[in-house]
């Protein structure tokens, strides 16, 4: 499903949370995807703006980093670097795409307070495409939760409809599987023990 059609009758100008199974391509010239960006040369080159400074100030990012390479980025830095480069392009959508990974706290805070910053003195609808629903409870005015063609919109007060919906990560599903077979892992004190636990649910 075109992202752009989930949003299309959205309010703008708020700040979305977006889960699932969803392709956030889109030839939708309105909107900019945040991801882990790909360039020969140098950041400089990659932003190619007179404004270069000025975006990697607002993303956190020294002068420093205009004179650097690829190589020399990590894969948290390469999206730091495509979100000052599509604040550059000033379109009215933004989708972020696991735009938290690799972040510690305090970076995810300082971010989720640009994001509001873009939403309310920008007026920029923000899209945060993620599976990790802690990281947008706080910011997210509206869930959407996006599996294959079937669209679920959701208020915070409606999330455990959203859980359901989201393809979890393995360790979540392991501790649901445990808490279904009434396995406490508290109760085992080494992990020869846990591992005994974990084939008993496998010969299930």
């Amino acid at each position: 499903m075109e992202i752009a059609k989930i949003f299309e009758d959205k309010e703008k100008n708020k700040i979305y949370g977006l889960l699932g199974n969803i392709n956030i391509s889109t030839n939708n010239a309105n909107y900019s995807i945040v991801r882990e960006c790909n360039f020969k040369e140098t950041v400089k080159n990659y932003l190619n703006s007179k404004k270069d400074k000025q975006a990697l100030k607002m993303v956190m990012l020294s002068d420093e980093y205009l004179d650097k390479k690829l190589f020399e980025l990590t894969e948290t830095e390469t999206r730091i670097i495509s979100l000052a480069k599509v604040l550059i392009e000033n379109k009215d959508y933004i989708v972020l795409d696991y735009f938290e990974k690799g972040l510690n706290y305090k970076e995810k805070e300082i971010f989720k307070r640009l994001f509001k910053k873009l939403a309310n003195e920008y007026n920029k609808t923000i899209i945060i495409f993620t599976n990790d629903l802690t990281f947008i409870w706080d910011i997210s005015e509206e869930l959407i939760c996006v599996n294959e063609s079937h669209v679920i919109n959701a208020n915070k007060n409606e999330y455990l409809k959203i859980i359901n919906e989201v393809d979890k990560p393995e360790i979540v599903k392991f501790i649901d599987l445990m808490k279904e077979k009434n396995i406490k892992i508290e109760d085992y004190k080494n992990v020869l023990d846990l591992l005994k636990a974990i084939y008993r649910i496998k010969g299930d």
